[in-house]
């Protein structure tokens, strides 16, 4: 089973397109109107789970502590990759889209894991 992603806000809508465009499960907050509207993140982050996806946000300061709140009270979440703006800047859709296309099909599971989201070899 390959990565489902939910990406959140602060990542373009147009990344999720790109992505279901070469057949990647992708879908944005924005697209299912849970961007812009100050859902908490852990809320965020509760919904990726239920629907067994992988969440990618810029905000990794947030996302790893709670990442570790989830691991102290023994829950495992489906996954956070969380992006730099030095490594890949978020206007940058087509690294954007062609690093988590390689960490769809070189990662088969990402649950309980809280990784940076590398640079395709191929990217810009």
């Amino acid at each position: 089973m390959s990565l489902r992603f939910l990406l959140d806000e602060d990542l373009s809508w147009r990344v999720a397109e790109g992505l279901r465009a070469r057949g990647v499960d992708a879908v944005s907050v924005h697209e299912i109107g849970r961007g812009n509207r100050r859902v908490p993140d852990e809320e965020q982050l509760s919904y990726a789970t239920e629907q067994g996806r992988v969440f990618v946000t810029y905000n990794r300061a947030d996302f790893q502590a709670l990442d570790g709140h989830w691991r102290r009270q023994g829950r495992q979440h489906g996954g956070i990759l969380w992006c730099l703006e030095q490594t890949i800047p978020r206007r940058a859709f087509g690294d954007l889209i062609r690093a988590l296309e390689a960490a769809a099909q070189e990662h088969p599971d990402l649950a309980g894991l809280c990784l940076p989201l590398q640079r395709s070899p191929g990217g810009g």
